[in-house]
């Protein structure tokens, strides 16, 4: 059961939706409540009321659900009150905040006004949310009643009167953006127009006060929503048309200046690529390296063999490739690295084979795949003001065609028809001079979009050209530098005999060395005068003795070394065997060998 008040109107009860709602809105509303309202001393309402007996609009803010009750009391949605129009502001602190309205307070008002379920769903995309998801759900919704009273399923009454019509709307806009230059943002309209006394009602839900102070300016002195236009039947209804187009307007007057804004960061992105200089001349190659056996190049080649090769660390990656630095280039705009061929004076010796990159800030190298993305943003962007666009054609067709539908209706007030034909006329031109005008912007918008579809290919096929050029000239390169490999492993085998050579000299002297050494000490001393053992060495001369030592000791020591020598060899033999069997295509299990 409603609550009623107490001159026995029906009141919404507290935190009930309305009851006329289907239950699938209203769980719908309890779903999403968390999200779209504040808590109820956060909550503030702005209106715009005009008395039966007021000369002005008067602002009123609301605080608090026992003052929104007070004011339904007096409100034009009850039979025998005096206001005669009222415009209603939901605002947010920005277009992804909550709604500055409680649960409580919406569930009242709607039910007081009666709100049509489709305009609920149409609330249901503001509130709090981090992705813009429901955000394309516009659409048109009218309840025209030109009969007798309509009830609800709850068996409340109508708002006013026997004929009246409820219309409810979403249309979007593109506003200036503190944070991101622009944003699309919408606006949700409810109207209630009664055809038999003229009270009307209007409630706007948006994301900021941007329709509230144009509403109030209009409303103001000189505005074309005076109080003196509320005084009839007619100058209502005219008013009322007026109040569409001032939505109508906002949704037109800024798409000119942010499709420029696109068409412009398009042509920043990727404007140059018609004039971009590709040619093969980027990627020339350099002269292959100088390998001629120089002493610097000589002691290059003694520190390798003596270093250790386990040792990574003592052979520099400098000495032979080029840093990885020098391979890529960073984009200023997307912090993007791409590979590129290094800069000539990037090798200190000037003997390194790689690419001529001369030119660093040549316009082809902005043609990264970061930029490439950038142009796939913009094409989203695109693709979202175009969509907007024509559901804010259709919404303003179906606007302008209710109403001229509306004033042929054999029980719509002849008065009013009679007296409000120009104004309906006047109202459906200017509506389908915007409407024009968005068709225009949908044109720009196509070529603009066919445009960075054709750019966005171009853009593919230069990264291609570019990736097969830096390929081939990287495939040219690695054939250099294994040719240098080659003449560096030729002459390191030539070096190699020569330290064999040195090797076996020195082991077959070693020994002898070490034998006349020792024998120039005490222990072979051949004066044994004045001892009295005998000399075991008397009967042999120094030379007997040193041969006698030296030859069998030179003979182990190159024994050894053959011995380890050919162990070595043996153990390298399985990796020389599987590196031939790799380079001729032998493979396990048998094949035949490449030709």
């Amino acid at each position: 059961m409603s609550a009623r008040a107490s001159d026995g109107v029906p009141v919404a009860p507290h935190h009930a939706a309305a009851p006329y709602l289907s239950e699938a809105v209203q769980l719908r509303l309890a779903e999403h409540a968390s999200r779209l309202f504040v808590q109820e001393p956060e909550a503030v309402l702005d209106l715009l009321d005009l008395g039966d007996d007021a000369e002005d609009f008067w602002p009123k803010q609301i605080d608090g659900l026992d003052r929104l009750k007070k004011h339904l009391e007096h409100s034009q949605c009850r039979p025998g009150r005096t206001s005669r129009c009222t415009y209603l502001f939901i605002t947010a602190a920005h277009s992804r905040a909550k709604l500055n309205i409680s649960r409580e307070m919406f569930e009242l008002y709607s039910a007081a006004l009666q709100f049509m379920p489709e305009y609920i769903d149409f609330v249901l995309s503001f509130g709090e949310r981090h992705i813009a998801d429901d955000f394309y759900s516009p659409g048109f919704r009218q309840r025209t009643y030109l009969t007798s009273p309509h009830y609800g399923s709850g068996n409340l009454p109508s708002v006013v009167g026997a004929k009246r019509f409820q219309i409810c709307y979403t249309l979007k806009s593109v506003e200036p953006s503190d944070t991101d230059g622009w944003s699309i943002r919408q606006c949700a309209i409810h109207h209630t127009f009664d055809l038999t006394t003229g009270q009307m009602s209007w409630t706007v839900v948006k994301g900021n006060d941007l329709i509230k102070r144009r509403i109030e300016s209009a409303a103001g002195d000189g505005g074309s929503l005076q109080a003196v236009n509320f005084h009839t039947i007619d100058r209502a209804f005219e008013a009322s048309l007026k109040t569409h187009l001032l939505f109508c307007d906002w949704s037109i007057e800024h798409w000119r200046w942010y499709l420029n804004s696109l068409e412009d960061k398009f042509q920043e992105m990727a404007g140059n690529a018609l004039s971009a200089p590709i040619n093969a001349d980027q990627f020339r190659m350099r002269s292959r390296t100088n390998t001629q056996v120089t002493a610097k190049s000589k002691q290059s080649i003694l520190d390798r063999i003596l270093t250790p090769t386990s040792n990574k660390d003592s052979i520099p990656p400098a000495s032979i490739y080029h840093s990885q630095a020098s391979r890529t280039y960073t984009n200023p705009e997307t912090d993007y690295v791409q590979p590129q061929p290094p800069p000539e004076d990037e090798d200190d010796d000037g003997d390194q084979p790689g690419l001529d990159a001369s030119n660093p800030d040549d316009e082809t190298r902005d043609f990264s795949f970061g930029r490439l993305r950038n142009v796939h943003g913009i094409a989203r962007n695109v693709n979202e003001a175009l969509l907007v666009l024509k559901q804010n054609i259709v919404v303003l067709a179906q606007l302008k065609a209710y109403y001229g539908r509306i004033s042929q209706r054999k029980k719509f007030p002849a008065e009013v028809a009679n007296s409000c034909g120009d104004a309906i006329e006047d109202f459906q031109s200017w509506v389908e001079g915007i409407e024009n005008d968005m068709q225009m912007q949908v044109l720009r918008l196509q070529t603009l979009l066919n445009l960075i579809e054709d750019r966005k290919t171009l853009l593919h096929s230069i990264l291609d050209y570019q990736n097969t050029k830096a390929n081939k000239c990287s495939t040219d390169n690695m054939v250099t530098m294994t040719e240098d490999m080659k003449d560096i492993a030729r002459k390191t085998k030539i070096e190699t005999v020569s330290m064999k050579v040195i090797t076996l000299v020195t082991l077959f002297f070693l020994p002898g060395t070490f034998i006349s050494t020792l024998m120039s000490t005490d222990i072979f001393e051949l004066d044994y005068e004045g001892r009295r053992e005998g000399n075991p060495y008397s009967r042999l001369s120094p030379w007997q003795i040193y041969l006698a030592m030296s030859l069998p000791l030179t003979t182990i020591t190159l024994f050894v070394w053959a011995v380890f020598h050919f162990w070595e060899m043996r153990r390298e033999k399985p990796k020389v065997r599987e590196h031939r069997d790799i380079e001729y295509g032998h493979v396990e299990g048998g094949s035949v060998r490449k030709n």
